[in-house]
């Protein structure tokens, strides 16, 4: 008898260090892998000012993630599916607040903005229709072009994919952010000084948005919720801004 209850306690561990192992396992978080200075796949590491700030708002709750670099497309289409807990960077639009769990707290937030050639910036950015806007596989744009059925969007992989095309003659304008189009600038020397922008199509903020299918989201996104409002309270946000040198949407 004593021999059975000693199996049963035994047994009893087991399962309860197993299920203890598999809660401290780190859920995975899929990060956009070009994206950069937000969020970006380099040098082997995700990296940028958007993934600082959820490892530190996770950090501040005591919770393990592991981030996966994904092109932006898959990466939602796989949190969307419960195979990633969460994505990053999002700007929410109705079908994403339908389709995931979106905390009240923003990462960042950044201008997107209409750019053309320097040598030719008056093309009429205030009617866009027929005009060709190259665009970024998966991205939200805001209600001006995204709702505008007479714009020709010409879908690239990448921002500088699109740069590349309008530097050409192949697109009107590109959509781009503020911040990773000067990043672009900055880093790519073909490009300095070639674009100028032509008007403000939005100024969404970004955020982490979590599956409703992931059977852990619900409870990292109130872990998150909680992070985030101590890396707010104790300064450690705005830090991380000023790491990046980033100043928020105008």
């Amino acid at each position: 008898m004593r021999h059975s209850t000693s199996i049963r306690f035994c047994l009893a561990l087991l399962i309860a260090a197993s299920a203890s192992a598999r809660s401290e396992e780190p859920l995975r978080i899929g990060a956009e892998d070009d994206w950069y200075p937000y969020t970006a796949y380099r040098d082997g590491k995700v990296q940028g000012m958007s993934v600082d700030i959820v490892k530190a708002a996770f950090a501040a709750s005591g919770t393990l993630i592991e981030l996966v670099p994904y092109p932006y497309s898959r990466c939602m289409q796989m949190a969307h599916d419960g195979q990633l807990a969460a994505c990053f960077n999002t700007s929410p639009d109705k079908r994403i607040d339908s389709d995931f769990l979106i905390p009240h707290e923003p990462l960042f937030s950044d201008d997107i903005l209409l750019w053309a050639l320097k040598s030719n910036p008056t093309p009429n950015a205030e009617h866009l229709g027929g005009s060709k806007v190259a665009v970024t596989i998966g991205y939200e744009y805001g209600p001006r072009l995204d709702n505008d059925e007479q714009v020709i969007r010409v879908p690239v992989r990448r921002d500088l994919s699109g740069f590349l095309m309008l530097q050409h003659g192949r697109v009107d304008f590109v959509a781009a952010y503020r911040g990773t189009a000067q990043a672009l600038f900055e880093e790519n020397p073909v490009l300095q000084d070639q674009f100028v922008p032509v008007a403000t199509l939005h100024r969404p903020s970004l955020y982490l948005s979590f599956s409703r299918h992931h059977t852990n989201a619900s409870e990292l996104l109130g872990r998150f919720e909680r992070g985030m409002q101590t890396i707010h309270g104790n300064g450690r946000y705005q830090q991380i801004l000023n790491q990046w040198q980033h100043s928020p949407a105008n």
